[in-house]
């Protein structure tokens, strides 16, 4: 086929049912064909014989915690292990670096970070009580999605969400035709029970699980629908 700018030789080809052994083509950046003596390439034909080509990753939940919290884990360790894992594009949470990504000006700094993981990625904006204001022009930077918790995130920079601040929330993320994710879970049904166990000196892993039951998923889903 003419016009290739790259050929991959004798790969095995990972595809959702099946595993081919077969060259790819492609152009302008693109795959554009499979299949055996595609003929030159304009730029580079790579010798893929014994090699496992796979669909690139596409992560839309990782926390990389930069500016700020980079000991947690940074875009560069992060974003390395990611790659070597099969990650193409990534999307970064909003609540663990410091500041979150709340501003325009947050979003403009972790820009300027991310690019460290040497991976495609986007962000998500944070929705809370503090940035009411900051929703639109999130969006215009070209953020994602917006990210609420329904109970305590356990940073005091990311507040919950309240019935109030998840309905305005909605209806502009709406209006902006992007997604809205949500941490759903009850705040006032989680502390209910945690202190149960604070009390009866339960502190296991366990009894952290039994704090968090799915009726306290599910009733946060009941609200936010």
């Amino acid at each position: 086929m003419a016009d290739l700018d790259i050929i991959i030789q004798d790969a095995h080809v990972v595809t959702a049912r099946d595993v081919l052994r077969t060259d790819i083509g492609i152009a302008d950046g693109r795959i554009v064909t499979f299949g055996e003596n595609l003929g030159d390439a304009r730029s580079e034909i790579i010798d893929a014989a014994g090699l496992h080509i796979f669909p690139g990753v596409i992560d839309a939940h990782v926390h990389f915690n930069e500016p700020g919290r980079a000991d947690w884990e940074g875009f560069e360790t992060g974003g390395r292990a990611f790659v070597a894992g099969g990650g193409t594009a990534f999307f970064d949470m909003p609540l663990n670096s410091s500041p979150p990504l709340l501003t325009v000006e947050a979003f403009d700094a972790k820009c300027r970070l991310a690019p460290k993981a040497t991976a495609d990625f986007a962000l998500w904006g944070g929705l809370t009580p503090f940035n009411l204001d900051q929703l639109e022009a999130l969006a215009a930077r070209g953020v994602i999605g917006f990210k609420a918790f329904m109970c305590d995130s356990g940073l005091e920079e990311f507040p919950a969400a309240d019935d109030e601040t998840l309905r305005f929330g909605m209806a502009t993320a709406a209006g902006l035709n992007l997604p809205v994710a949500v941490h759903a879970e009850s705040d006032e049904f989680v502390r209910r029970l945690t202190e149960e166990r604070l009390a009866h000196g339960l502190t296991s892993a366990r009894d952290w699980l039994d704090s968090r039951p799915i009726e306290a998923e599910l009733e946060a889903i009941g609200v936010a629908l």
